[in-house]
């Protein structure tokens, strides 16, 4: 049996505030656990200049009715130990995850220094055969992706994923193979539609469920807001709601004949808007694959090999350019938008001023200003 969207959300929020035993014992007195056998998880966040060990979420055995399931409860992210947790945040290369996708470093580098204690719990709970509930907000939502999708090759056992304000954790082979493993009505991918932290990284990584969308939810006025991403914020957004009520219905501004309508128009767009940068990305996944629908091979190749992100889409969108008249159409649509929307002085007019290298400097700006975004969200974590 699932969790409520509530019963979710105050986990999410509540393991945020266990940092030792003590605190520990008292969050274990919630009516989900039992308290048998359980216990704190630490990992390893930052990098090799910034690494340090923190407690990061529990693992417990159910209680009453959920006494044949089993509860892995991450944190999100910290502004303690120096950063530790947004130098992981910002490792955005990949590497290929225990299942063999291409996923996050940074957020990799936290699961795997769980492995073995997520082994240990498991091995002292065998004959458990009911769902496992893997849960996280931000940060700990990313690392229960990782979780959620190698428990499905260790256990029999459904495992149910909820995550609240997540970034993006893997491309679009990580996304797909949680999704067909765990199955996509038992991922709870929720997100207000204001909070950025959910729209990054950029393409080509993607979101659990694929396909699918997840449970957004309308938040402020509708501009982009950091304190959308609160936990606070989406427990009390989850408050007397069923999965029903929250699960929201495919955007149509989304799909093809709207990106290509909006590529082709000339108007401003306001960088408070959050769909606009939704649009963003979505645009450019399409004309990606418009330009190469075998681009993620070389993309995924050129990450592992050392290339960023930015340098392997400039160097694809280039290639799309010199391709045919009709890809660099909308090559050039594509970046005369994102150069509108992060307020360029001069706008490129031709494909012939679309040089790899003005394009790899757009994209850079891009990434890093929807990384502000996030940070700036981060920074926000528990306030009121």
């Amino acid at each position: 049996m699932e969790l409520t969207p509530l019963q979710a959300s105050e986990l999410a929020d509540g393991i945020y505030d266990v940092q030792d035993r003590e605190r520990l014992r008292l969050f274990l007195l919630r009516p989900e656990f039992s308290g048998t056998g359980s216990g704190l998880l630490s990992a390893e966040v930052g990098t090799r200049l910034i690494n340090t060990e923190d407690a990061f979420g529990l693992c417990a055995q159910g209680r009453g009715q959920r006494k044949n399931e089993l509860f892995f409860v991450f944190r999100g992210s910290t502004w303690a130990n120096y950063g530790a947790d947004w130098a992981s945040n910002a490792r955005i290369g990949l590497e290929r995850g225990r299942t063999g996708t291409l996923v996050h470093i940074g957020f990799n580098q936290i699961f795997s220094s769980l492995l073995p204690q997520l082994k240990d719990f498991l091995d002292k709970h065998p004959h458990i055969s009911g769902p496992i509930h893997c849960i996280g907000h931000s940060l700990g939502g990313a690392v229960a992706s990782l979780v959620a999708d190698w428990l499905k090759g260790q256990r029999r056992n459904p495992v149910k994923l909820y995550t609240f304000g997540a970034p993006r954790v893997g491309l679009e082979g990580f996304a797909r193979h949680l999704t067909n493993r765990a199955l996509s009505s038992n991922i709870y991918r929720v997100y207000h539609k204001t909070d950025p932290v959910p729209m990054i990284p950029v393409y080509p990584y993607r979101h659990p469920p694929s396909p699918g969308d997840g449970y957004h939810i309308p938040w402020g006025r509708g501009a982009i807001s950091f304190a959308a991403h609160r936990i606070g914020h989406y427990v009390d957004s989850t408050r007397q709601c069923s999965w029903l009520a929250l699960k929201g219905r495919p955007n149509p501004e989304l799909g093809e004949e709207a990106l290509k309508q909006w590529l082709s128009r000339d108007t401003l767009d306001n960088p408070a808007d959050p769909s606009v940068w939704e649009r963003v990305n979505s645009a450019m996944a399409w004309v990606l694959r418009k330009i190469s629908v075998v681009f993620v091979a070389p993309i995924q190749a050129a990450l592992m090999g050392g290339l960023t992100l930015a340098d392997r889409i400039a160097l694809a969108l280039r290639q799309g350019v010199d391709a045919s008249k009709d890809a660099g159409f909308w090559v050039l649509r594509l970046m005369r938008r994102i150069m509108k929307l992060l307020g360029f002085g001069a706008i490129a007019e031709t494909t012939a001023e679309l040089t790899r290298e003005l394009m790899r400097w757009v994209l850079i700006r891009l990434i890093d200003r929807m990384t502000q975004m996030a940070q700036r969200a981060l920074r926000q974590l528990r306030g009121g």
